[in-house]
C-alpha cells in the first residue's frame, strides 16, 4: 500500500490496529495483570435511569482459526480466509456459523478488505516471487492485483491489476497502479465495486505517494499526491478532476523514511519523521501555500482527532490544528486513539489505560483492560486479562465519557487486541485457535 496513516503516537511499537488481521502481524501489547484487572474489571457501576443496563454474553458459534488465518464481516456474512494448503475463502452466516459457500484461492493474498455497506470483499495480491520483508511474515512493499468477491455467495465478480488504496467511494473503490520499476504511483483509477470497470483513471507521474483527504476521515472526498520535488495534486475522488495543489516541502526519503499527507479543517498538513526529529508542517489556500512549521528532535507526529500529537523524550503534547500552538502536555507517554475525541495513556503493559479528552489534555477516567471498537471506531467494551484457572476473560461494557461500566460476561482467552465488534456480535480470536462468536447485549 502507498497510503501511510499514523494512528499511534509513542517511543514504544503500536498495537495491532486491526484486531481481525492475520496472524502475520506482530502482538506489541503485553496482557496485564490477570488478578489486579479481573478485579477492577468487576467492579460495576449502577447504570443512570434513562439508561437500561446491558443484558450480558450468549456464546453462538465458533470455528477453527489458524495463526495466519483472517476473518471480516460483510453484512450478514463472516468472511474467513484460510492459508492452508490450499488457500480457501468462505463465508459464514453471521449469526448461526452455517457455511454458506467455501471456495479455493489461486491467489496469494494475505488479507481480505471488507467494503463497507456493499457486501463485496477486495483480495490485494502480488504475484509469486516478489519478496516480502526479512521476518517472512511482513507485507510485499505493493500490490498489483486485486480481486473482488460477492460477500453473500462467494462469487468472483472481477479482477485486475491495481492497489487497493481506499475501499469504499460510493459504489466504487480506488485503485492504485504502481510502476514497473518499483513503488511509487503511476495512475489511480476509481473502478465500480461489483464491475471493476473504471470510472475515472488519472496518470500521475512522479507520485511517490497518495493520501485520501476530506473533513470526515472514514468519507474522504479528495486524494492528494505528492512527487519526489514536493508538487501537491488534489484529485476530486468522484469524478477524478484536479481542485488545486501546490509545492510542499518534501525532502528526500532517505533524509526522513516516514513520510504522510493529512487533512484537517481546510488544510493539507506534511508530516516528516525519522530517528532524530520530526517535522509537520501546515498548508492552506490556492495555491498551497505554507502557514506554520514545527520541528522536533526525536519525535513522532501524528493526527490525534482535533488536535495535533508530538510524541519526544520530553513528553507528549497536542497541538492546535489551525495555528500549531501548544495546547496541552503531559509527561513521557504512549498514547492510541480512543474513540470520538478522546485518548488512551499507555503508562505500562501491567497498567489501566487513562483516557483523556484529546482537545483539553484534562483526564477522563481510568479503565482497566484490553478496549474493544466497534466498526465506527468507538470503544464499546473492555476486556479482562485471563483469570486462572479456566483462563476465561471478563467482558465489560464501557461509556468512556462518563466512566460507567456493565460487567456482562466472560468469553474464552484471545490474545492482545484479538476481537472485533460488530453490531451486537463479539468477534474474537481465541488464545485455542479459534474464531468464537459471541451475542453481546
Amino acid at each position: 500500500m502507498v497510503v501511510i496513516e499514523l494512528g499511534y503516537v509513542g517511543v514504544d511499537d503500536p498495537p495491532d490496529p486491526s484486531p481481525r488481521a492475520s496472524g502475520w502481524l506482530r502482538r506489541h501489547v503485553r496482557r496485564a495483570a490477570a488478578a489486579v484487572l479481573a478485579a477492577l474489571c468487576l467492579l460495576t457501576v449502577t447504570a443512570s435511569d434513562h439508561a437500561p443496563a446491558p443484558r450480558g454474553v450468549r456464546p453462538l458459534w465458533s470455528i477453527p482459526l489458524g495463526d495466519e488465518d483472517s476473518f471480516q464481516v460483510s453484512g450478514d456474512t463472516v468472511v474467513v480466509h484460510s492459508t492452508g494448503t490450499p488457500r480457501r475463502l468462505s463465508g459464514y452466516g453471521r449469526t448461526d456459523g452455517a457455511v454458506r459457500w467455501s471456495r479455493e484461492l489461486d491467489v496469494q493474498a494475505p488479507f481480505v478488505i471488507a467494503v463497507p455497506d456493499s457486501g463485496v470483499v477486495l483480495l490485494p495480491s502480488t504475484p509469486p516471487g516478489v519478496p516480502t520483508q526479512p521476518d517472512g511474515v511482513s507485507m510485499p512493499p505493493r500490490f498489483t492485483e486485486t480481486t473482488a468477491v460477492d460477500a453473500a455467495t462467494g462469487a468472483e465478480l472481477w479482477r485486475g491489476a491495481g492497489d487497493p488504496a481506499w475501499a469504499g467511494i460510493g459504489d466504487g473503490t480506488l485503485l492504485v497502479d504502481h510502476p514497473d520499476n518499483g513503488p511509487g504511483v503511476a495512475r489511480l483509477r476509481l473502478v465500480g465495486l461489483r464491475d471493476g470497470r473504471d470510472r475515472w483513471r488519472r496518470d500521475t507521474p512522479g507520485a511517490e505517494q497518495i493520501a485520501t483527504i476530506g473533513a470526515d476521515p472514514r468519507h474522504p472526498d479528495r486524494v492528494a499526491t505528492v512527487t519526489g520535488s514536493g508538487r501537491v495534486r488534489l484529485l476530486r475522488l468522484d469524478n477524478g478532476a484536479e481542485e488545486g495543489g501546490g509545492t510542499v516541502a518534501w525532502p528526500p526519503g532517505s533524509a526522513f523514511p516516514f513520510s504522510s499527507l493529512e487533512w484537517h479543517d481546510g488544510q493539507l498538513f506534511v508530516l516528516h519523521a525519522n530517528d532524530t526529529r520530526a517535522t509537520v508542517a501546515a498548508y492552506g489556500g490556492q495555491p498551497l501555500r505554507q502557514r506554520w512549521r514545527i520541528d522536533v528532535p526525536g519525535a513522532n507526529a501524528a493526527g490525534c482527532g482535533p488536535v495535533l500529537c508530538l510524541s519526544a523524550g520530553t513528553g507528549l503534547t497536542g497541538h492546535d490544528w489551525r495555528t500549531g500552538a501548544e495546547r496541552w502536555r503531559l509527561p513521557d507517554a504512549v498514547t492510541r486513539p480512543f474513540g470520538a475525541g478522546l485518548l488512551a495513556i499507555v503508562e505500562g503493559p501491567e497498567s489501566p489505560l487513562r483516557v483523556i479528552d484529546a482537545a483539553t489534555g484534562q483526564p477522563v477516567v481510568t479503565l482497566a483492560g484490553q478496549p474493544v471498537e466497534d466498526e465506527t471506531g468507538e470503544v464499546e467494551l473492555m476486556l479482562s486479562a485471563p483469570v486462572a484457572p479456566d483462563s476465561r476473560m471478563v467482558v465489560t461494557r464501557v461509556r468512556p465519557r462518563t466512566g460507567e461500566t456493565f460487567t456482562l460476561g466472560t468469553i474464552d482467552a484471545v490474545p492482545d487486541y484479538g476481537c472485533a465488534l460488530d453490531r451486537d456480535l463479539l468477534l474474537c480470536r481465541t488464545v485455542r485457535g479459534r474464531l468464537s462468536v459471541t451475542a453481546v447485549g
